[in-house]
């Protein structure tokens, strides 16, 4: 919550009670942190004056188309909520500003909302109404000023708070190991991420060929996204990935057809705070995270599985498309159809971590092998050789038998796959993703040396 001009301490108490972060600066410093799928306030009490096309808000200028484009397509939140309590002594202002905002609704279905006070008057005090509704936040937040302030269109989605508020253990500009499986912190950029500790597990599973059982130790403890890498992430100044939005066009889709060598130059670039490091996750990694400490191999029993993963379910059966429906699963509704769901929609596993399983497959770390090692490969027989990458976790026309922790599969990243996405770690330490130009430098230099030696 970014609380402008309030005088209220019984709102700050209110907000922190109920689990929100309380920025501080301006509105368009706040709106590049907002963090993703979650709760976005913003409240303003103060003079609304609009001047040469633009609204003069405390000491910021600002056009509100330009405010209603961010909170559509530049954020990843999945309510963002502008409360107006404007101390204008006339009405003119308030009605300008209502016809104004109203477009704050998105075509994404998120939930967007605008509430603009009727009057200066104490009892039309928007801070008192919205801390009413604190009491009680699983109603729809617009219902609660329909017939008191003016509110902008309504939304598909019901603006509500929903489960456990993420409590970060340090601020977004320092990073410390976390102390149990399912800690957060959130990144600058708003990317939230879950701590994984050290441990160990059996990686693999005996019905795979290419998976066969390795015991595997995690010695060093690490953060992964607690979400996929988005549409947002990936296409704007933030992480330029490349990759096309034909299944994943909203801006809380995943972000499929990423190009690997794109993106793990985009990652590499990312500076994460001293002594950590942004990159892909391992296989083993992976698999660590995605079982959270469970032995299954699939997130849920058949029956509830599409409480926790976008696979091959009913509606594509029911679709009846060429290939997709002969495996779609004709018995689970997952609630999405064709195509991908918007991040954080499924329950998380029992670290707090969601989607591993459907929605999109993950690039990990190393090249494709067909035998479990633990080890991150990045094998080159020669320079004029190119590796396979790995993904995991399959995706929105995955069907149930490969929604497995175990399954792996390898593709060519140079290829326009719409599936392939990804999720980052940071982990202590340098990275161990390495782009194909510059394996294929080493391999030049040791094929050199070899020359060199005859």
């Amino acid at each position: 919550a970014l609380l402008i001009g309030n005088e209220d301490a019984t709102l700050e108490v209110a907000l922190k009670k109920r689990g929100f972060l309380i920025s501080e600066g301006k509105l368009t410093d706040s709106l590049a942190s907002i963090p993703h799928n979650g709760f976005n306030l913003v409240y303003y009490r103060g003079i609304a004056e609009q001047r040469d096309g633009k609204w003069h808000l405390s000491s910021e200028s600002l056009l509100a188309q330009d405010l209603i484009n961010h909170l559509q397509n530049r954020n990843v939140a999945r309510h963002n909520v502008f409360l107006f309590d404007l101390q204008n002594a006339d009405d003119n202002a308030r009605k300008a500003l209502h016809s104004a905002v109203r477009g704050i609704v998105g075509s994404n279905h998120r939930g967007g909302l605008a509430v603009i006070n009727k009057s200066a008057s104490d009892t039309d005090s928007i801070a008192a109404q919205f801390i009413a509704w604190l009491k009680k936040p699983d109603s729809n937040l617009r219902d609660a000023f329909t017939k008191t302030a003016h509110v902008s269109a309504e939304t598909e989605e019901p603006v509500v708070l929903r489960g456990m508020p993420s409590r970060p253990i340090s601020s977004p500009d320092k990073l410390t190991s976390g102390g149990q499986a399912g800690d957060e912190w959130l990144a600058p950029d708003g990317m939230n991420f879950i701590w994984c500790p050290p441990g160990k597990y059996v990686m693999g599973d005996p019905d795979f060929y290419d998976a066969q059982p390795v015991s595997i130790a995690i010695d060093q403890g690490f953060w992964i996204s607690k979400f996929e890498l988005t549409r947002l992430d990936t296409s704007t100044e933030r992480m330029n990935a490349g990759g096309s939005f034909t299944y994943g066009r909203q801006p809380m889709h995943p972000a499929g057809a990423l190009r690997l060598e794109m993106l793990l130059e985009q990652i590499h670039k990312k500076q994460a705070p001293e002594g950590w490091t942004y990159d892909l996750p391992s296989e083993a990694e992976w698999e660590y995270a995605a079982r959270a400490g469970s032995k299954a191999g699939l997130p849920a029993p058949i029956e509830k599985l599409g409480q926790f993963a976008n696979f091959a379910d009913r509606s594509l059966f029911d679709a009846n498309e060429e290939v997709h429906f002969i495996f779609a699963h004709r018995e689970i509704d997952d609630g999405t159809a064709h195509g991908f769901s918007n991040i954080g929609r499924y329950q998380p596993n029992a670290w707090g971590i969601h989607d591993m399983f459907g929605n999109v497959s993950e690039y990990c770390a190393g090249y494709y092998a067909e035998e479990l090692t633990g080890k991150v490969n990045y094998h080159l027989k020669t320079s004029r050789d190119r590796g396979i990458p790995v993904l995991r976790g399959g995706a929105w026309c995955t069907p149930v038998k490969n929604l497995h922790v175990a399954y792996r599969t390898g593709y060519n990243g140079d290829e326009n796959q719409p599936y392939s996405g990804a999720r980052l770690v940071i982990r202590q330490g340098k990275r161990v993703t390495v782009t194909h130009a510059e394996l294929v430098a080493a391999k030049k230099a040791e094929e050199a040396a070899a020359r060199g030696k005859k």
